[in-house]
């Protein structure tokens, strides 16, 4: 079977180079081959190693012992996150929940003119808030937030009830009846704290610890 090419010629092979017709061949007997064969490989003998004097370190001095905590530093530290930073008013029903609190910094191209934005997040923490609404799509709450770490972009979790127990005059866990994570979406001022509302987020962290 002939094989054509795409104009429809016999397809004929390339020939070997005419100038290699003409070129004088290399003489192999002045050629050195190093390690062709597997009982002639050598190594490279590495140079001996120069003992380096080993300068004497001087011996570390003992820290000095850590100052004792005060008796009011030492309640301080043993009171929840939440109840020495969020202070909510009384109420019967409040809802605890962890938050990733996120950081929006806005960038900006001087030579094109482009402008972007990046978020960080910081560190982990829990607070109480009252829950206003909440849906398949939204979630809504006040919390006081003194030190405004809510931002937007911040990702909540609420895992649990506070519920006031009247005999104990104190609050009782209850675990929260869904198990979502939201993404703060919009803040506003209200009543000597904050409103915030949140969509599902994207984003999910571990608040297992």
């Amino acid at each position: 079977m002939v094989i054509l090419n795409k104009e429809g010629k016999v397809y004929v092979l390339e020939g070997p180079n005419p100038l290699v017709e003409k070129q004088a061949p290399w003489d192999a007997s002045k050629l050195v081959f190093h390690n062709f064969h597997w009982g002639e490989i050598k190594h490279a003998t590495p140079r001996a190693k120069q003992n380096a004097r080993k300068k004497e370190e001087p011996s570390p001095r003992p820290a000095p012992n850590p100052p004792e905590p005060t008796p009011a530093a030492a309640s301080q530290s043993q009171a929840p996150e939440c109840a020495r930073e969020f202070d909510l008013p009384f109420i019967k029903y409040k809802v605890l929940c962890h938050c990733l609190p996120a950081k929006t910094q806005a960038r900006s191209d001087p030579l094109y003119g482009e402008s972007w934005s990046r978020v960080s997040y910081g560190n982990k923490f829990v607070f109480p808030c009252i829950v206003m609404s909440s849906g398949d799509l939204i979630f809504e709450f006040w919390t006081s937030d003194p030190n405004e770490q809510i931002e937007e972009k911040s990702i909540v979790y609420p895992f649990s009830y506070e519920v006031h127990n009247s005999e104990t005059n104190q609050y009782d866990r209850v675990p929260y009846d869904d198990y979502r994570w939201w993404r703060v979406s919009k803040r506003e001022p209200r009543e000597g704290g904050w409103l915030l509302s949140a969509s599902p987020s994207d984003h999910q962290p571990d608040f297992s610890d």
